[in-house]
C-alpha cells in the first residue's frame, strides 16, 4: 500500500465523520483545502502535493469552524492508518 493510498484514505475518512456530524458542511470545506481533489461523481478524493501538508490543512479547517472537537473527531477516524505511516509523515494534529 502506498504512502499516497494511505493518506487518500485518511482523507475520506475524516470526511466521511465529520459528514456524519455537521452533514453537507464537511464536504464544502474539505473542497477548499489546497490539493485536495474531490470527485463527486466517483466520491473519491486526490491529494495533489505533501499528503502530510494536505491532511493537515483538513484538520485545521476543521478546527477553525468547530474547535477541539472536530480535531478529536479527525484523530478518531484516522487513528487505524497512523500505525501504517512514519511518525514524521503523521499531520502534527493528529498525533
Amino acid at each position: 500500500m502506498s504512502d499516497i493510498s494511505i493518506f487518500q484514505q485518511v482523507a475520506d475518512k475524516i470526511i466521511k465523520e465529520q459528514e456524519n456530524i455537521i452533514g453537507p458542511v464537511a464536504l464544502e470545506q474539505a473542497k477548499k483545502v489546497p490539493g485536495l481533489k474531490y470527485d463527486e461523481q466517483n466520491r473519491e478524493i486526490t491529494l495533489q502535493g505533501n499528503a502530510t501538508d494536505i491532511i493537515e490543512n483538513l484538520v485545521e479547517k476543521y478546527k477553525d469552524l468547530f474547535g477541539q472537537a472536530s480535531v478529536e473527531v479527525c484523530r478518531d477516524a484516522a487513528r487505524s492508518f497512523m500505525k501504517d505511516l512514519p511518525k514524521d509523515q503523521v499531520p502534527a494534529l493528529l498525533r
